[in-house]
């Protein structure tokens, strides 16, 4: 038999311990300044895209940069990166990143879980599904339900309304819905847009949503949803779910949740609550009660990584009936199969959802709920929506500013009038430059928002290095490039 001798080892990839330590030690003191910087620097360092794309996109190179080169580039990747954890960044709902999240972050990433398959993340499955039992006690649903970590509050939703799809249409999985009847889904006008993308994804196509009027609080009127449904059944559609805000991305306002219940349950809907930015508050007894209701829900979504302050992408979707994901996202493969008789395995997630392969996000949400605790966080939240009403009463004391909305949640809606003018479209123009001249001066970073159709500057604080200096500060510019823009007729 000929000598066949096997290849040479090759280690290139595989640092050392050593190595690993000394480079991590290194990246810590980079991240440790950075942490520096974001109670009081600004929210957004002045750069361009040319500027950020010359100092950012280098060439892939054939050999290996030094240790030196690569602490260099990523410092320049902090220099030319939004600070969502300054306690200036006031807008959308991204939130600032827990110290303890991050850190974890490398463990999880170090020990790297596939979170599809039990066998393949033992301990990273049982801590995900604790944690989802956690939160679904909190959120007030039964002991049987379930859910998972998902990649963004536009899977949840999507996810949430295929269970609400296949619960209503037999063997929708193997036959699709062209021998259905029209379905329909409904949610308010101010509902995200991930609602409509979600019924394009199922095949139902954005027509299948209908959008229910507003009241004067931006609220889900109960008695035009009802109008709509029965419609609907006169048509020969059939409706299949309702999704209820639970905090809407634009204004933070709560749907009547408890009324919206009471149609799902008459007329045997999905009720399906996006509480993706609002459902922090069930962890706070004091604001629990601002989602009665929630707690009737056959799903929510909500997005950790929005007011819980987690690290992007640390999204949950959370089930009444903790078997239907497995009947909606089951499958057969033959590489995975095992003896069950003899292996003793949990559950496999990477079968109850769209994700088969899965990272262990719910790591980071888990080390910082037991690094600070539940009532930590609950204290932060209630700041945070202190606030913004405390926002709210310094805008209504102010003779050019003007509230667009009651403040709700953690979010105020406010715009610059002045003195004197009354053309609601040059008004919205000029809050539309006021908005973005903020976003370009970067001591502060608020965001948009239409409200009633009229344009308006949004404070959202889902950061919890936020105080009422940032807020004051959002206040004077607004009223300082506000006066100057209206002045010299940039809006015009």
């Amino acid at each position: 038999m000929a000598d066949v001798r096997p290849p040479e080892p090759v280690r290139d990839l595989d640092w050392p311990p050593e190595r690993a330590r000394a480079f991590g030690a290194r990246v810590l003191d980079l991240y440790a300044g950075y942490l520096g910087e974001l109670a009081d620097g600004p929210a957004c360092p002045p750069v361009s895209t040319a500027d950020v794309r010359e100092a950012v996109a280098l060439d892939v190179p054939e050999e290996p940069l030094s240790d030196d080169e690569l602490l260099a580039h990523l410092q320049a990747i902090v220099d030319h990166s939004l600070r969502p954890g300054s306690g200036g960044f006031l807008a959308y709902i991204s939130g600032a990143g827990t110290v303890p999240g991050a850190i974890a972050d490398l463990l999880a990433s170090g020990v790297n879980p596939n979170v599809g398959g039990w066998v393949l993340s033992p301990a990273a499955t049982e801590i995900e599904l604790q944690l989802v039992r956690w939160l679904a006690s909190r959120f007030g649903l039964p002991r049987e339900a379930g859910g998972q970590f998902v990649g963004g509050g536009s899977l949840a939703n999507l996810t949430a309304l295929k269970l609400a799809r296949d619960r209503a249409v037999a063997d929708v999985r193997v036959r699709g819905v062209q021998d259905a009847p029209p379905l329909a889904f409904y949610c308010s006008s101010e509902a995200h847009f991930t609602i409509d993308r979600a019924a394009d994804v199922l095949g139902l196509g954005e027509s299948a949503v209908r959008k229910v009027e507003v009241d004067e609080r931006l609220a889900l009127r109960v008695d035009e949803l009802v109008r709509l449904v029965e419609a609907d059944l006169a048509a020969g559609v059939r409706p299949v779910a309702i999704s209820a805000n639970g905090g809407a991305t634009g204004t933070g306002v709560i749907d009547p949740l408890d009324e919206i219940a009471d149609v799902a349950a008459r007329y045997g809907l999905w009720l399906h609550v996006d509480a993706a930015y609002g459902g922090a508050a069930v962890l706070s007894d004091e604001l629990r009660p601002l989602l009665r209701g929630i707690e009737h829900a056959d799903s929510i979504t909500f997005d950790a990584h929005k007011w819980l302050y987690a690290p992007l992408l640390s999204a949950v979707i959370l089930v009444r009936d903790g078997t239907r994901p497995g009947a909606s996202f089951s499958a057969h493969a033959s590489y995975v199969e095992q003896d069950r008789d003899v292996a003793d395995r949990g559950v496999d997630l990477g079968f109850e959802g769209l994700q088969l392969s899965r990272s262990f996000v719910a790591l980071r949400v888990w080390v910082a709920l037991l690094a600070h605790g539940r009532a930590a966080f609950a204290r932060r939240i209630e700041h945070d929506v202190a606030l913004t009403r405390w926002l709210a009463d310094r805008v209504e004391a102010l003779p050019d500013l003007e509230l667009a909305c009651a403040p709700s949640l953690s979010i105020c809606c406010f715009r610059y009038v002045p003195s004197g003018v009354d053309d609601e479209a040059y008004v919205d123009r000029l809050n539309t430059r006021v908005m973005t001249e903020l976003q370009l001066d970067g001591r502060v970073f608020p965001s948009n928002a239409v409200v009633h159709g009229r344009t308006a500057i949004r404070s959202c604080i889902v950061g919890y290095r936020t105080e009422a200096e940032h807020l004051q500060r959002l206040l004077d510019l607004t009223r300082e490039i506000g006066a100057r823009v209206h002045d010299t007729g940039l809006a015009g």
